[in-house]
């Protein structure tokens, strides 16, 4: 069956500023899954965090570590592939999904031989069958990797939509009873075996692509070229990624890696409803001006732009109420999640600001740069973690921001040779949010000593609403003072996105 892409079929003829609209047209879309997928995990997981132990959330998190790393090999980075391909689309689609079937269902018999070995390097053997169950996904994942990409490559955000709606309730509505009834951890896992395959199903049911018994070998010699500087860029992210909870988890036990898993759940999930949706429209948008740089230049500045405006208030915010969210929404027994959401928030604040960089070299055709970036990094940073690991969760989480930060300048560098831009226009591009984000800062800082003075008794949530809602007023009165056309073209941009 032929896949039905008209925008393939013409992207060679529309202007940058047709494939801009369409990627803003799509941000939509792309931003409503997002909300979707990601308002429903935080009210699940604040829910079974009620219900079950940190211990449990542990083991979950070791079998993810080792579930992550087979999902990267099965892939192989031809999804990404596929998205950028300029060959015949339903030849590499058939290509991919071929590959990648094949691929999952070797991984994933590698994974159910190597659970047991697993299971004793993190001194937990509860993980050995849920490993083996879990990891179940990783062949589901397989057979509908590629209706997936289509639907990103052809700007069909809305199709994921209804599929995202439907498969993100799925996992609570049967996680939560499974916990009431005492099924402990594999209330978890059979929440997310059933939202997976239902997305396998939806995937194959609004897709009309299917596969054929063919396979172009030299279709698959450019993709699979592609696919492999991916495929190691997503090997050394998995390192910069995973490999935390990895020594936590085998040197400070599974406890501490609970809290640790759960910290970063939290920090993901409010960061990829703010930020995701920009990042699945970049690649397919981007790609198509690869051959315009300096269409594809002015896009860059305006998205860090916007970028750095939604994500730096929310870093500082983390930094600052850490605590008070933890208190407020998962209880006394979370011992140190509030720690661990105030530095993971600040790191991932700062980070985003080059959060784009390495969608931006894949578009251009350059995925090398973010591969070997990525290793130069792996370098360092395993070793720093093995040795702040010895020294407790505090140390571990100071040298994780420390050496975070350290990728921000290598990107400023990696955008000047490719793009042309300047050095300093991470400044350029972001001052006003910087600014409205250190005054919001000393804000709230300065009203929790006032409040904590003054108002001794009153509720936490009350106190909680206060600070976030108080320090957003500050911070957005700041950005009109600084830079009100910014904010009047942020908002022009968001009327854009929201009614078109």
């Amino acid at each position: 069956m032929s896949i039905e892409n008209p925008e393939d079929a013409h992207a060679a003829k529309e202007s940058p500023e047709t494939i801009i609209h369409k990627a803003f047209s799509s941000a939509k879309w792309s931003a409503l899954i997002e909300i979707v997928s990601k308002t429903f995990q935080p009210l699940v997981l604040v829910i079974l965090a009620r219900m079950l132990s940190p211990d449990v959330f542990g083991v979950v998190a070791i079998a993810s570590i080792a579930i992550s790393f087979s999902q990267v090999l099965w892939d192989a980075g031809l999804s990404k592939a596929l998205i950028q391909t300029k060959a015949d689309v339903d030849e590499a689609a058939n290509v991919v999904f071929w590959t990648n079937v094949l691929l999952g269902i070797f991984v994933y018999l590698g994974l159910f031989l190597s659970a047991p070995i697993i299971a004793r390097f993190f001194n937990s053997t509860a993980s050995g069958p849920v490993l083996r169950v879990l990891g179940l996904q990783i062949i589901i994942g397989s057979f509908c990797s590629v209706q997936q990409a289509l639907f990103v490559r052809g700007f069909s955000f809305h199709g994921l939509f209804w599929i995202k709606l439907l498969t993100s309730l799925t996992p609570g509505l049967l996680s939560i009873p499974m916990a009431l009834y005492g099924y402990g951890v594999w209330a978890l896992v059979a929440g997310s075996l059933v939202g997976q395959f239902l997305n396998l199903l939806l995937l194959w049911f609004m897709s009309p692509w299917r596969p054929r018994l063919h396979y172009d070998v030299i279709v698959a010699r450019g993709i699979l070229g592609f696919g492999f500087w991916v495929l190691a860029e997503t090997l050394g992210d998995w390192l910069l990624v995973w490999s935390d909870g990895m020594i936590i988890g085998r040197y400070l036990g599974v406890y501490d890696l609970g809290v640790y898993r759960t910290g970063m759940n939290v920090i993901s999930t409010i960061f990829g409803v703010l930020l995701s949706p920009v990042l699945h429209i970049l690649f397919p948008s981007f790609s198509r001006l690869q051959h315009d740089l300096p269409a594809l230049t002015r896009s860059f500045h305006k998205i860090v732009g916007i970028i750095v405006t939604l994500a730096l208030p929310v870093g500082v915010g983390f930094l600052l109420l850490g605590d008070e969210m933890v208190d407020v929404v998962f209880g006394s027994k979370w011992a140190g999640l509030g720690f661990v959401i105030s530095i993971l928030g600040l790191k991932e604040g700062l980070l985003w600001s080059v959060g784009i960089n390495c969608e931006t070299f894949r578009a251009v055709g350059r995925p090398d740069l973010a591969t070997k970036t990525t290793f130069v990094q792996v370098m360092y940073f395993l070793p720093a973690y093995y040795i702040a690991a010895q020294s407790g969760m505090t140390t571990f989480l100071y040298v994780r921001l420390t050496l975070a930060l350290t990728s921000i300048p290598i990107q400023i560098y990696l955008c000047r040779r490719i793009l042309g831009v300047s050095y300093d226009y991470l400044w350029k591009d972001g001052k006003t949010a910087f600014l409205a984000a250190m005054t919001m800062g000393v804000y709230l800082q300065s009203i929790k000593w006032s409040v904590g003075y003054f108002m001794i008794g009153m509720p936490h949530v009350w106190l909680l609403a206060l600070y976030v809602l108080s320090g957003m007023t500050v911070y957005s009165a700041m950005l009109l003072v600084l830079d009100r056309p910014f904010v009047a073209e942020v908002s022009r941009l968001t009327r854009r996105v929201v009614f078109k």
